[in-house]
């Protein structure tokens, strides 16, 4: 069966406001026009500002995907197939032949892993019970023999019962029959034989642990007394001598021809770190457990041929720098995005789409529309902070006026007025200033270009720069550590006063580089932006 896969709506590293109530809303909107495995993501902490828009309208977080390097639970078999450990071998091995299996689990009434069943752990645990220079002896019960058999009983003792059996066939003329069987403990012994009474009596005299009488013979109701009186087990077997000898070979439990040195895998488990691992294996196929050892799925070398059970859409971004760890092995659905093109490709068309407004928040809630969906209060809210938050309340540059006119629509729908809500979030966001400084430096954080042209700007918003610039030096440190671990050209942060709209970036790196920067200079490493 088709495995249903998970769609990830997903923002940026480092996630804003934007970026996190973009992934939310519209994987709400997915939801409701059909993708019911459509969920939000987020790929990184939620900040003072987006905590305090989602509190306030009572939405809850998006789901954290630290990274999404391919794991076993991405590509594994959810259902697998699996054989309970008192199964007869030969209905386990019906099991694994019917369904094209390469392995089966073998597991406990708890569904714990005991063994795994395959073919060169049969093949092996055969040769030796046939071995002809051992007298080989297997485990089995008289009702494991009834179900392997399709046998009738007729007297049963201790049914349930696992015993060391030995099979020993009546083939000889009675005489050395007698002799052959008087020369062994018959306890454990079960004795095959077809219509044949003086062997019937014999063996039943003898107290042989199970009479098997083949090719569908019936028996005396004296012998079944005598049996009775014996306490041995008589079973009918439908088939021929030979068919039915073999067929009690392969009556044992299953978890004893089963390969227990195998190691399974975990959910959580690396591809790469299993791929060895994986191909090295008897069958290129394994089970997965969880903590508990329970048997959760399958992986096989063919499952890594398909697509893995996620796949993505990108909102608020468009470079593969700027997204999760690990995004290139999945199929990216769509791409909703303001920000300028990156120079990634995809192998297959894809629904994309970027619009030059202020906020990613403005295309999703205009998607609503074009779907004709209505959104819910909490929706149009977070929404609206949103574009609030990346528009500097409508004041930055590149506010256009879809973002204005957008606003202003769920603003009517909301009943909260601009300004105010306006100053709402963005005082949330002022209180970064107070926090440690590799939080600081952190947030917002975007990664362009690549090698020695590489570059990271964190972005902050505060109501005055007076406590932001009392931390000037800590701040600059701090871009000289980050700078210097990384090895970019430069690292900067740039810290925008949300009341005048003016900036101050602090940056540290190259100093040709920084030389050729022509805005104010406040201080070194410390230039101011007007507007």
């Amino acid at each position: 069966m088709e495995r249903e896969k998970k769609i990830l709506v997903i923002g940026h590293k480092n996630p804003d406001t934007d970026s996190i109530v973009s992934a939310i809303a519209y994987a709400e909107l997915k939801q409701t026009l059909g993708a019911a495995h459509c969920f939000a993501a987020r790929c990184g902490n939620v900040n003072l500002q987006t905590e305090y828009v989602l509190n306030r309208f009572r939405v809850p977080s998006p789901e954290f995907v630290n990274e999404l390097i391919p794991k076993v639970k991405n590509y594994m078999s959810h259902t697998p197939t699996m054989v309970p450990h008192d199964m007869p071998l030969w209905h386990a091995l019906e099991t694994l032949n019917r369904g094209n299996f390469k392995m089966l689990p073998i597991v406990d009434g708890k569904g714990h892993l005991e063994s795994i069943l395959h073919f060169n752990a049969f093949a092996q645990n055969m040769l030796k019970k046939i071995d002809p220079n051992r007298k080989g002896v297997f485990p089995t019960s008289v009702a494991h023999m009834v179900k392997t058999l399709g046998a009738q009983p007729v007297s049963i003792f201790d049914g349930e019962t696992v015993f060391q059996a030995q099979i020993v066939v009546a083939a000889y003329e009675f005489d050395t029959f007698k002799e052959h069987i008087n020369a062994m403990p018959l306890s454990n012994t079960i004795v095959l034989v077809g219509n044949r009474r003086d062997v019937h009596e014999y063996v039943i005299a003898r107290k042989a642990r199970v009479l098997v009488v083949t090719g569908g013979h019936s028996i005396s109701r004296e012998l079944k007394k005598m049996a009775e009186e014996n306490r041995v087990s008589i079973l009918v077997s439908p088939y021929d001598t030979s068919t039915t000898s073999w067929l009690t070979l392969y009556s044992s439990p299953v978890v004893h021809t089963g390969d227990a040195t195998l190691k399974p895998l975990r959910e959580d488990d690396y591809i790469g770190a299993i791929k060895a691992h994986l191909m090295d294996s008897v069958s290129r196929s394994l089970p997965v457990v969880d903590s508990d050892n329970k048997v959760i799925g399958v992986l096989s070398q063919s499952d890594l041929m398909r697509e893995p059970d996620i796949e993505l859409i990108m909102v608020d971004h468009n470079e593969r720098s700027h997204a999760v760890d690990g995004i290139e092995n999945y199929r990216i659905q769509e791409i909703i995005d303001h920000h300028r093109l990156g120079n990634d490709h995809t192998h297959y068309p894809i629904i994309f789409i970027n619009k030059p407004v202020g906020a990613t928040s403005t295309i999703i809630a205009s998607l609503y529309q074009d779907y004709r969906v209505p959104m819910r209060s909490e929706i149009a809210s977070i929404l609206l902070a949103g574009i609030l938050s990346d528009t500097l309340i409508l004041h930055s540059a590149t506010t256009t006026e879809t973002d204005r006119r957008m606003a202003e629509y769920l603003s009517a729908i909301t009943d909260l007025p601009i300004e105010t809500f306006g100053k709402d979030i963005m005082g949330a966001a002022s209180l970064v200033a107070r926090k440690p400084m590799d939080y600081i430096l952190s947030l917002d954080m975007k990664h362009f270009g690549e090698g020695k042209n590489a570059f990271t700007v964190s972005q902050v918003e505060v109501v005055t720069f007076t406590e932001i610039m009392d931390r000037k030096e800590e701040i600059l440190e701090g871009l000289e550590h980050v700078q210097g671990r990384t090895g970019n050209l430069f690292t900067a942060i740039m810290v925008t006063d949300i009341t005048e709209l003016d900036s101050i970036l602090f940056i540290k790196g190259d100093k040709i580089f920084i030389s050729q920067i022509r805005y104010p200079k406040m201080d070194e490493n410390v230039y101011l932006l007007k507007g």
